[in-house]
Parts: C-alpha cells; sequence; structure tokens
C-alpha cells in the first residue's frame, strides 16, 4: 500500500465564531512513544495534488478507472420513518410495525457515481475518492457534518476542538489508550465498567481505580477523596490522569450523570489535572423519567412530552434541550476526549465514529491513524456521508427522536413487565421500596401472593416478607440507554449464609439460562472496588430491552418471576 500518498482532506475546521478561549496544552498527558510519531515524510507534496494540470506520478494510487464498482446505491428510510409517539401496549387489530412506524413519509434512493459532476470539488461524494486512499481524516464532507452537529448540540466551552473520524467507539477509545498509557499506569473508572473498554488498557498492565456510583453516576466527593489520599510509594505508581466513563445510559447501571454532578466531576478532574475520556454510544437513547401506567405526569412533564410529540423545529428544539449536557459544554480547558458512534443511531457494522477534542490531541490521534486503520471504509463514510446529506441536520435531529421514542417505549414495556408478573411498588417516601445502598430507590418487585394463599393478605407485624411476599428484586428505571440493572435480593435465601452472593448468583444465572432466559451476569462488568451501587446480599443481573419484541420481553419476565419463586424457595 502507498497510503502515504493518500488524498488529502482538503477543507479546515471552521471553528465556532463565539468568543471562547483556546484549549490549554495538554501534551504533558501524551505518553512517549505517541510523542515519538511523526507525520507521513510526503505530506509536503499534498498540496501540490489538487493543482489544476498536476501531472500525478509521485503516488502509487491504483487509478479509479480500474475500480470494479461504477455506482453505489442504497435505499433509505423516510427521517419521520419512526412515530413520535408509540403505543405503551401494542393494538391487537394492527400489526405492531404499523402502530411503531405509522404514517410516513416514502424511502428515498440514492446513486454514488464513479465521478461526480464536479470531481474536483473537496465535498463531492464520488467513488473515485471514497474508494482511494484518504486521509486518515476522512471524506471531508462527513467531518464538516459532525462539526456542525457538535457545535450545536454539544456546545464545546472552547474555541480550537476538532473531530476525528474512527473505526467505531471501541477503535477510537483504543488510539486514545495507546496516546494517553503507559506501561503500568491506572485509569479510573466506575465501579461497574464496561469489559469491552478494559481490553484496551488492560495488555499494558494498567490497573483499574473503582470509584463509588449511586444512581446518578460516580460520587465527586468520593473521586476526590482517592485522589488527594494517593501514596505513590504504597500503591507503586503515580496517581490516575485519566478518567474513562460512560455519563449517559451507563452501561451495566444504567444511571444518567446530568449537569450539576457533570460540573462537580469536572472540577475534581480540572483540580488533579485528569483527561475525561467521555464514552457516549448512548447519549441520544436518552428517554427521560420512567411514568407508571396509573400515574399522572406532573404539568412540566406533560408539557415536555407534548412538545417532544410535534414534528418540525419546535419539536427538534425541545429534544435537544432535553439532551444531557456533556463534559464537553464545561470543558475549558480541552481536557475532554469525548467519543461518539453511528453503532446505536444507525448500524452497528458501518463501524464508523468519531472524537472530538482539542487539537493536540486530535493531531497526535490522526498520526495514529495514519500508522493503523487510517480512516474509516470507504464504503461505510460514502454511504453515510450521502445519508447525513440527504437527511440534512434537521432531518437528522427527526430521525434521532424517532430512535428516542422507540427505546422509551421498550424501555416501558420491559418496566411494565414487572409490574404485571411482580408485585411492584414505586413512589418517593414508600417504605416497601428498598434502597439498595446509594443507588436510591427506584422499584422494588415482591412475590406476588397467589389468589387464596396464606399469604395473600398483608401483615404488618409479620415485616415485608409476608403480605405481598418477600422482596424479590430492585431497580432503578433507566432515563437512557438499553439496560435494567436488575438487583437481586438473597439474604433470605436458606443458602445464602452457607454461600454466599456469587455463587447464588451463578446458580441462578444457570437456572435462567436452562428456562431460555439469557441475562448478563454483573461480575464481568464489576471493576473490583468498594461498591456504592450492590454490596451484601444484593446480586445483579444486566437485562437488555434492546432488541426483544414486546412478547418476549413479557414472556422472558414472567419466566424470570416464577424461577426466582422457586429458587428463592416461596411457598405459594
Amino acid at each position: 500500500m502507498d497510503a502515504a500518498h493518500a488524498l488529502p482532506s482538503a477543507v479546515a475546521p471552521a471553528y465556532a465564531a463565539r468568543s471562547l478561549p483556546l484549549a490549554k496544552d495538554q501534551s504533558h498527558h501524551i505518553n512517549e512513544v505517541t510523542r515519538n510519531r511523526k507525520a507521513s515524510s510526503l505530506k509536503d507534496m499534498y498540496q501540490y495534488m489538487t493543482v489544476p494540470g498536476m501531472a500525478l506520478l509521485a503516488g502509487g494510487m491504483p487509478s479509479p478507472e480500474f475500480f470494479p464498482f461504477e455506482t453505489l446505491s442504497a435505499s433509505i428510510l423516510p427521517t419521520d420513518y419512526m412515530t413520535l409517539n408509540p403505543p405503551r401496549v401494542p393494538k391487537t387489530k394492527k400489526s405492531l410495525l404499523s402502530w411503531l412506524f405509522g404514517e410516513h413519509g416514502p424511502n428515498t434512493s440514492f446513486s454514488i457515481p464513479k465521478y461526480a459532476p464536479n470531481p474536483k470539488d473537496p465535498m463531492a461524494i464520488q467513488l473515485s475518492t471514497s474508494l482511494q486512499y484518504q486521509s486518515a481524516t476522512g471524506p471531508p464532507v462527513l467531518a464538516a457534518f459532525l462539526r456542525k452537529y457538535v457545535e450545536t448540540v454539544y456546545a464545546p466551552a472552547y474555541a480550537d476542538w476538532d473531530v476525528l473520524l474512527d473505526v467505531g467507539a471501541t477503535d477510537g477509545w483504543n488510539k486514545v489508550c495507546s496516546m494517553l498509557f503507559e506501561k503500568g499506569d491506572a485509569v479510573l473508572v466506575e465501579e461497574w465498567t464496561y469489559p469491552g473498554a478494559e481490553n484496551a488498557y488492560l495488555p499494558l498492565d494498567v490497573e483499574m481505580v473503582a470509584l463509588k456510583m449511586d444512581g446518578e453516576g460516580v460520587l465527586p466527593e468520593y473521586m476526590d477523596d482517592v485522589l488527594a489520599n494517593w501514596n505513590e510509594e504504597k500503591r507503586g505508581k503515580k496517581r490516575p490522569t485519566v478518567f474513562y466513563t460512560v455519563p449517559t445510559g451507563q452501561n451495566p447501571t444504567g444511571a444518567t450523570m446530568m449537569a450539576d454532578r457533570k460540573k462537580a466531576v469536572y472540577d475534581v478532574c480540572a483540580k488533579y489535572d485528569i483527561i475525561i475520556c467521555e464514552d457516549e454510544p448512548y447519549y441520544c437513547l436518552y428517554t427521560g423519567k420512567y411514568v407508571p401506567r396509573d400515574a399522572t405526569p406532573s404539568i412540566l412533564e406533560q408539557r415536555q412530552l407534548d412538545v417532544e410529540k410535534k414534528e418540525g423545529k419546535e419539536g427538534n428544539e425541545a429534544f435537544l434541550k432535553a439532551l444531557p449536557p456533556t463534559y464537553l459544554k464545561f470543558d475549558t480547558d480541552g481536557r475532554v476526549i469525548r467519543m461518539d458512534t453511528f453503532s446505536k443511531t444507525s448500524c452497528p457494522g458501518s463501524r464508523v465514529g468519531w472524537i472530538t477534542s482539542s487539537p493536540i490531541f486530535i493531531e497526535r490521534l490522526t498520526r495514529i491513524a495514519e500508522a493503523g486503520t487510517q480512516a474509516p471504509s470507504g464504503f461505510a463514510t460514502a454511504m453515510l456521508s450521502k445519508l447525513t446529506t440527504e437527511w440534512g441536520f434537521d432531518g437528522y435531529v427527526r430521525w434521532l427522536r424517532g430512535i428516542k421514542a422507540v427505546y422509551r417505549m421498550r424501555r416501558d414495556w420491559m418496566v411494565d413487565a414487572f409490574a404485571d408478573q411482580f408485585h411492584m411498588e414505586t413512589g418517593e417516601g414508600n417504605a416497601r421500596v428498598l434502597e439498595v445502598l446509594s443507588a436510591g430507590k427506584g422499584v422494588t418487585c415482591y412475590a406476588k401472593p397467589k389468589n387464596g394463599s396464606s399469604s395473600a393478605m398483608w401483615d404488618e407485624k409479620r415485616g415485608l416478607s409476608s403480605g405481598v411476599g418477600k422482596p424479590l428484586v430492585s431497580f432503578i428505571p433507566p432515563t437512557a440507554g438499553m439496560f435494567i440493572f436488575l438487583g437481586v435480593h438473597l439474604t433470605s435465601h436458606p443458602d445464602y449464609h452457607a454461600l454466599g452472593t456469587d455463587a447464588l448468583m451463578m446458580q441462578l444465572w444457570k437456572q435462567l439460562a436452562e428456562n431460555l432466559v439469557l441475562v448478563a451476569p454483573a461480575q464481568m462488568f464489576d471493576a473490583h472496588g468498594v461498591h456504592g451501587i450492590g454490596g451484601e446480599g444484593v446480586g445483579y443481573f444486566r437485562l437488555a430491552y434492546s432488541i426483544a419484541t414486546y412478547e418476549q420481553m413479557r414472556t422472558a419476565v414472567a419466566t424470570l418471576e416464577k424461577v426466582l419463586r422457586s429458587f428463592m424457595r416461596i411457598d405459594a
């Protein structure tokens, strides 16, 4: 390959015109290997490659004439394909798809030619450049769209930020780890953390330092205490300088960090010079608060729900306003490295995402990309470039609003299934809603006594384990993401003191799998630190509501109730 001669990215970023500071120099965070990376020695030739009439004899680029693809065509859904007001319960007289997607515009088709009408235009979408060696920064038209999106939606608090395409968020994080970590470093993570992220830094013997959480994410006071009392001599390594976090719909807990908490955490990171690596695959899956079927939303909540159902500018603006602010909104230093992806809003197989950060980090990450993945697949970026061009910014936002509505519906389906299969207690101040340590109160589900059984009536004198049955599970209905983090109450299990939490949870996991319900055991997400969520007598499963149908969810939760009743040896 002769990628050193790749076609240049001819469009420079246009920074925000707002009066904002420039990013601070963060180069001291870059590791030795990445400091030693050099730009291509042939880069100086790039400026001449687009000169009209230039005979290109310097690079070993195949002629597009011999690319076997003359066109690349697709049919795409309309931006209003997903209704903004899907049903709480699918209607029986119409198919689920018809109720989900309702009335919408027609599909549209496009064809990307090998040569655009103006093939010299750097913003042209054409196979002759998309399928050619490209600059590691990717096609200019897609980067330009993402800059507009970041400026409008994220509103970074400094002026000279930029974006860089990557091969999905996993690739982006791997590059960030390659830039920041030295062998034997430590990294700050949430007490429950995404195991896929660990794969990037554990080969460098990087130690995880778990930070306690509550229902809104990491506790800034605990973070400050860990950093203030770090003893390098005792720990055998320097204080961590990197914090990896999933702030919205956190995987696996479902916690979402809002503005005040984010600002407090950012201030701690600024105090100790920590780089915040903000991994946000679920950002646009922010669905808002769960409202029980028999509850009446407050006036403000109902007003927000109503405006988000409106088509057009007002609805789009309401959607954007409701999103949690990103760490970038508080970042005046350029210490945030934000990782986004098209995987949850388009399709994961595209393997395209992007990083937003300060110029020093973007430049070094570009050097890493030049020596590795280079630009993402030209097929994928051509299709996404054309998709976002056809839809436009407002159309893309409308598509995201449909995604949000569908995930809210799916979240409600699963929580409602628990309400139907268990005796579910909700509400602030309700003594029957158990607080799972500092996670806060959400819902607690009890074994539902069978009609005519001796325990069918509530008896205050006999406590929580009678009347409505034993407390079996608790969880906080998530406000974003794809997951419910289900806490299982084990202290009343006859073998609890003999076997303990982990062994009982593995037994329960196997019984569920044997009954055709597959859930994710929490052990794989445990960062092995002090827990704010969890602890003695409570085990966890992660339940995803992203792909199962309405009927499958209800069947699975019914099976869960049946297996739990048997597992806990509850007399009906």
